[in-house]
């Protein structure tokens, strides 16, 4: 964070950012306080004061930059969760802390290095790009500060730099920190692996007798422990229970149905690949292969360096692409390759994947719909019309059955526990009430996610009890036949582990296996669990690993191991870009360390309430 603070000729960020305060408009934030007073500073660590502009100035470039990471301008409300006004504050307070130690060790640098890095500043030079004095003061004024004031910190950043110099060097990390890391991220395992059940098993589990089921339920009494349940009591009100005092307008029916004609009424579709040539001639080349069948569509695209996203036109309506392309690919009754075509890319070949007739909805066939969504919203006003009244008559201390007497709600109760899921436990806003609610509390008024409202009252907590074994009889045999085909299955996964270690194979041991090359350790594939391949990257070539995957076994056989290539000219680049993201790391741990530690011995006092009012004025305007 504080080396992107640092000022030298090599990096410069620093001064364009207090250059910025010209663009961004900070006359004004340092002009009055609460009583009308000038603020000029938001506090200071030990000596040294720690500007208001400067405090604006980094929250305004945090901001930003967050900003265009995410493409877009951030809201209030985002600035306020993601921390960013502490970040900046943070980011301030550092700097002034390296340069009240920059002033006890009477570190400062001359005016000819002051002025060298003015005059290289890009926004005081002139078209020519020689320094401009009359641009260089008249910037200044309209930002609110004088050049004294702004040579001072162009002083302060300098010397500043110099101790951050000093604390980061030598803070280069080992080129084998980056190596390490590399070659446990690239590693790359083969392997075959097949899944076993209890289909293979010569005989399985039945018939269990009176004195293993009672050891089994004995032994995982747990999970035959009914959980804690709630006994509740609730009136609810949903859109469902209003739907027949709605009068349904078919005049505003057919006024829906014609303001949604991209809803009733979908053009012709073509799913569609395309790939462009350089010639004519090189695209009717490439079609007759294709036509041949002597390469697919998608081998063309990769020889030609191009991925799938690349060729992926997506979903095309009839009427979005030029009129002979259109024509070509609406005309077309089947799936296949077409072309070439010219295209103001060059010319083309096109794949269509998907045929879409056009949809048409008549009226009368989207008349049930429409009815149905119209009674929903008229439901959901009616309810929110009779909120109002329900909560008063809560608020008088009616009870539940006396509500449901008065008003249009229903009676139900329930038992809850964490297994429940019918009913009005479906849904979410249920859930989370009746797991806060207390005995005796009072019964509030929610809102369901479909627009209906309820109030619920515990009636009573039914502690958790192991249910009786007569109850559960059926359960435990289930449970016991599982349990013994699953020790027997893992037996003959143990016996089959020896067989493929010493040189048959999955086929010889009549399993349907599949084959897995070249995969890196976080990659994930469908059907394997990531343990698996956590045991495969720990085995060694020849060996098999065996995963208890619920119902089935997966054995796997480790085939091969790939090591990094370092050698490459790719890698190099890789290696290279990792150890100086490490060092930077490590001089940014180092240069955060060594504020903190100042900001403790020499004491940090902040004004926050002119934070407060920065903050206000900055979030609370029309840009950043």
């Amino acid at each position: 964070m504080l080396s992107s603070m640092r000022i030298s000729k090599k990096n410069q960020p620093f001064v364009y950012g207090l250059l910025g305060l010209l663009a961004l408009g900070l006359v004004g934030i340092a002009s009055g306080g609460v009583d009308g007073s000038r603020i000029s500073s938001i506090g200071k660590v030990g000596e040294e004061p720690i500007p208001v502009t400067s405090y604006a100035q980094s929250l305004r470039n945090t901001i930003q930059n967050i900003s265009r990471q995410i493409g877009r301008q951030l809201t209030s409300q985002e600035i306020s969760a993601y921390g960013l006004q502490s970040e900046a504050l943070e980011n301030v307070v550092s700097s002034a802390a390296l340069s009240n130690e920059a002033k006890r060790l009477k570190i400062s640098v001359g005016d000819d290095l002051v002025a060298e890095e003015i005059i290289a500043t890009p926004t005081f030079t002139s078209v020519d790009g020689k320094f401009d004095k009359e641009a260089y003061e008249f910037a200044l004024e309209n930002s609110g500060l004088d050049t004294k004031e702004y040579e001072l910190q162009t002083r302060k950043a300098i010397a500043r730099s110099l101790i951050e110099g000093a604390v980061a060097s030598g803070t280069k990390t080992p080129s084998s920190h980056a190596m390490t890391l590399i070659k446990f991220a690239r590693e790359e395992r083969s392997f075959d692996w097949a899944s076993i059940d209890k289909k293979l098993l010569s005989t399985q589990a039945i018939n269990p007798t009176i004195d293993q089921l009672k050891a089994h339920y004995d032994k995982n009494n747990i999970l035959y422990t009914a959980p804690l349940s709630r006994k509740l009591t609730y009136v609810l009100l949903s859109p469902e229970m209003l739907a027949d005092r709605i009068v349904v307008s078919q005049s505003e029916l057919k006024d829906e149905y014609k303001s949604q004609p991209d809803r009733f009424n979908k053009p012709a579709r073509r799913i569609i690949d395309r790939i462009i040539f350089d010639s004519v001639k090189t695209a009717r080349t490439v079609k007759d292969q294709l036509d041949k069948e002597e390469v697919s569509f998608t081998k063309v695209a990769e020889d030609r360096g191009l991925t799938q996203t690349d060729i992926d036109l997506g979903d095309i309506e009839k009427g979005q692409l030029d009129k002979d392309i259109d024509d070509l690919l609406f005309n077309a009754s089947e799936v296949g390759i077409y072309g070439p075509i010219d295209t103001n890319l060059g010319p083309a070949l096109f794949q269509i994947n998907a045929i879409i007739d056009p949809q048409n909805t008549s009226f009368a066939d989207a008349a049930e719909e429409l009815t149905a969504e119209y009674v929903s919203i008229e439901s959901r006003k009616l309810i929110n019309e009779m909120i109002t009244d329900i909560d008063d008559l809560l608020a008088q201390g009616l009870t539940l059955e006396e509500i449901a007497k008065e008003t249009a709600m229903e009676l139900e109760k329930i038992s809850y526990d964490s297994t429940t899921e019918n009913g009005i436990a479906a849904y979410d806003g249920f859930r989370a009430e009746a797991l806060k609610v207390k005995i005796g509390g009072f019964p509030e008024l929610r809102e369901l996610s479909d627009g209906g409202v309820f109030a619920l009252r515990l009636d009573d907590l039914i502690e958790p009890a192991l249910r009786p074994f007569e109850t559960v009889k059926d359960q435990v045999a289930t449970d016991w036949s599982a349990s013994e085909d699953k020790k027997s299955l893992l037996k003959l996964a143990d016996t089959l582990i020896i067989k493929l270690d010493n040189g048959e194979t999955f086929e010889s041991l009549n399993l349907n296996a599949e084959s897995v090359s070249s995969i890196t350790r976080n990659k994930y594939i469908d059907g394997i669990p990531a343990q698996l391949l956590e045991e495969l990257f720990s085995n060694k070539t020849g060996k098999t690993s065996k995963i208890d995957n619920g119902d089935t076994v997966l054995l796997a056989r480790l085939n091969d191991i790939s090591e990094f290539n370092s050698e490459t000219d790719e890698s190099k680049e890789l290696l290279s870009q990792v150890g100086i993201q490490l060092s930077n790391q490590v001089t940014g741990d180092l240069l955060r360390l060594f504020a903190s530690a100042l900001k403790d011995r020499d004491g940090v006092i902040l004004n926050q309430n002119a934070v407060n009012q920065i903050n206000t004025q900055i979030l609370g305007g029309t840009g950043f």
